[in-house]
């Protein structure tokens, strides 16, 4: 869906509420109301969130909080947004893209939530966020911003170095998020290793990475149910879907824009767990 307007946007958000609410009587579901654990799925923007949500969409016990993904960034005001971390119930998932603060870490001990935070190689992030702001969500100030550049490797460029009030330097938005991932008893989980063959990834990792998410969250599923749950994941329904491929970023980069890349993410990008 490429929304040019507001109207757009509401469109989509309406049509994906009328399907989590008719998921959620599911018998399964139900069910989890009583024994479920109480999920948050956490992740950059622009790192294959929907995959991971489809994975929840799945499990059995399982079903969507009803609330849009929920937004933390550290500069802004906290405290209405931790509210809705405590709104959770049993067999509920948050979507998220929350920067780290030790607070929302307190929060998520005291209400004895599950994180699970899905990383993705930053350079795609970075290619997937470029397309989202050019191509999918013309609304906002960085679409404005960054169609005055003429070439890919200029906005690549503008969107690393930033603008204030239009948009964060790429690298400073990395930093915070790159604290969950030494976090205890947060599941870090590889956009890659759950992808799947479809999206250039392999089968058997994708199927080991749903498995470990149902034992993190303490849902019991049948080997059998785990592998079919795995080969439906892949979906190029979302509002936001791109390529859903993994290296892209060596297919939408020249050889010198890939370089000016790797030399500024460098820090991050093995930080998030990936080579040069």
């Amino acid at each position: 869906m490429k929304a040019s307007s507001a109207t757009d946007k509401y469109k989509y958000y309406l049509n994906k509420r009328l399907q989590i609410f008719l998921n959620s009587f599911d018998r399964s579901q139900l069910q989890g109301r009583k024994t479920g654990p109480k999920v948050v799925l956490n992740a950059l923007p622009k790192s294959g969130t929907h995959l991971l949500e489809n994975v929840f969409f799945k499990l059995p016990y399982m079903r969507h909080s009803g609330r849009r993904t929920l937004f933390i960034e550290i500069q802004n005001p906290l405290e209405k947004k931790l509210r809705v971390l405590g709104k959770i119930r049993k067999g509920q998932f948050q979507l998220a893209h929350m920067q780290y603060h030790s607070k929302v870490l307190e929060v998520l001990k005291k209400n004895d939530l599950k994180m699970i935070q899905l990383v993705r190689d930053p350079r795609d992030v970075l290619i997937s966020h470029l397309n989202y702001i050019q191509n999918i969500d013309k609304t906002q100030k960085s679409h404005r911003y960054i169609s005055n550049y003429n070439t890919t490797e200029d906005k690549i460029k503008a969107m690393i170095n930033g603008k204030p009030n239009v948009i964060e330097p790429f690298p400073k938005v990395l930093n915070k998020f790159e604290p969950w991932l030494d976090k205890k008893n947060i599941l870090t989980v590889k956009f890659e290793d759950l992808i799947g063959d479809k999206g250039g990834g392999k089968t058997e990792k994708q199927i080991l990475n749903v498995k470990s998410i149902a034992q993190f969250c303490e849902i019991k599923v049948a080997d059998a149910r785990i592998i079919e749950i795995s080969g439906k994941i892949y979906s190029k329904k979302s509002s936001t879907f791109n390529k859903g491929k993994i290296g892209n970023w060596k297919n939408v980069l020249d050889s010198k824009t890939q370089d000016h890349v790797n030399q500024n993410l460098k820090k991050y990008i093995f930080s998030y767990g990936y080579d040069l």
